[in-house]
């Protein structure tokens, strides 16, 4: 019995591949590529509609909001009372919306900075912050009161926020939890409770609504701007009972016809927020009419890339700047004799070579100058060649460019073809 045993393998070859090397394959290198220029593709895409992609359901006080402090709650009951309600996605308002109540929402002090940069030639009803919220981690959305010990912001940063806006206000906080205040406007009479309630005044307010406690919608002098000083008369807490949401409408009501806005239209701003439609280059490209444009040149790059990894065809040679071998001479001899352009003054000696190679071809190398030149004259009327190599040469001598150069040099072919075959 033959014990079996391996054969080992001596053959020289291509050892396999382990490892990192094994991973780096042309494929996997192709697949790499392909894979960053989606992601960077993806990435860039994705950053010009962050502002729209944006959870617009976060807990603060605007009107995409419905947590506590959020106005979603006022949207909807306005929605349900047929009034037209939108989203105002852009700071600058179009000319068909200049009559039209926009509703500007602060969630926190320093935010009311940024009205300062806005064009407030509109009607425009500004809502102050009032409670400090923190987001509650089990559920989205939602929020819980305080920050540590503090429910509410300073008055002070009221004060300091509006002061380029409305000149110098004062902000007063009553205290009392539950706090009963008595609402009375024409022949409604309504008691509501307002926590904490926030009253204002200053030299260029004009009171609008107020309670004996103070004023709590005001109008900024010679404009169409007002200030609503608590939230808690509109926001989703604030309309939590029946009584308290007739309020908030009321009030609405009462600005659209102090403003002599158009009624049963409201804008809610949410660019304080985040949430603005602003154009990009990004959004441009990716959006009619440019996205056919933007298609476009996607589809040349991608064929552009398919051309570079697949040739159609072998690659031409590139011939050598200067030639190598025994024909070096020659071949840059003619190049120089090219760019000089001094072609036709060869001519002459261009026909005598010719000459010379049909005495070889013929044996009468060893002969007379004067019997060559007898026999190659007999042949040629043997042949009756219709140009003798005389009327050749003096071509030669008179040659001026390159065309008739060219032509001679045919002639010249033709005369040495006949003369070495003969007849045949």
């Amino acid at each position: 019995m033959v014990k079996a045993s391996r054969i080992r393998n001596t053959l020289e070859g291509r050892e396999k591949r382990t490892g990192v090397a094994a991973l780096m394959t042309p494929r996997m290198i192709f697949s790499l590529i392909l894979i960053g220029i989606f992601s960077f593709t993806a990435l860039m895409t994705l950053s010009g509609y962050a502002g729209d992609l944006r959870q617009k359901d976060n807990g603060q006080a605007h009107a995409l909001s419905r947590s506590a402090i959020g106005f979603g709650g006022l949207v909807r009951l306005l929605g349900d009372m047929d009034y037209d309600i939108r989203m105002a996605r852009t700071e600058n308002v179009k000319s068909e919306d200049s009559s039209v109540l926009r509703i500007y929402t602060i969630s926190r002090p320093f935010q009311a900075d940024k009205m300062d940069d806005l064009e407030l030639n509109t009607p425009a009803l500004i809502i102050m912050p009032k409670w400090i919220t923190m987001p509650m981690k089990d559920k989205a959305g939602w929020v819980q009161k305080g920050w540590g010990n503090d429910v509410t912001y300073p008055m002070s940063d009221h004060e300091r926020d509006l002061k380029e806006l409305s000149g110098d206000v004062t902000f007063t906080r009553h205290k009392e939890d539950d706090k009963t205040a008595s609402y009375l406007h024409g022949s409604i009479s309504e008691e509501v409770k307002i926590e904490n309630l926030q009253t204002i005044k200053g030299e260029n307010l004009i009171d609008i609504y107020s309670f004996t406690e103070g004023a709590f919608l005001v109008k900024i002098e010679d404009t169409s701007t007002y200030i609503l000083s608590d939230p808690d008369f509109m926001n989703t807490m604030g309309i939590d009972s029946r009584r308290r949401a007739r309020l908030a409408v009321n009030l609405i009501n009462g600005v659209i016809a102090d403003a002599d806005a158009e009624p049963m239209r409201i804008d809610f701003d949410v660019t304080l927020h985040g949430f603005g439609g602003q154009a990009n280059i990004i959004k441009v490209l990716t959006q009619p009419p440019f996205l056919a444009a933007t298609l476009c040149l996607l589809a040349a790059g991608l064929l552009i890339a398919w051309q570079a990894f697949s040739r159609f065809g072998d690659p031409l040679e590139v011939p050598r700047d200067y030639a190598l071998g025994k024909f070096t001479l020659a071949d840059n001899a003619a190049r120089f004799i090219r760019l000089a352009g001094r072609e036709p003054n060869m001519a002459k000696d261009y026909a005598a070579l010719i000459r010379k190679q049909v005495v070889k071809d013929l044996k009468l190398e060893g002969r007379q100058a004067r019997d060559i030149k007898t026999i190659l004259e007999r042949r040629e009327i043997a042949l009756n060649l219709p140009t003798s190599f005389i009327d050749l040469q003096n071509r030669a001598e008179t040659a001026t460019d390159n065309m008739s150069l060219m032509q001679l040099a045919e002639d010249l072919n033709f005369w040495k073809t006949k003369m070495i075959l003969g007849g045949g």
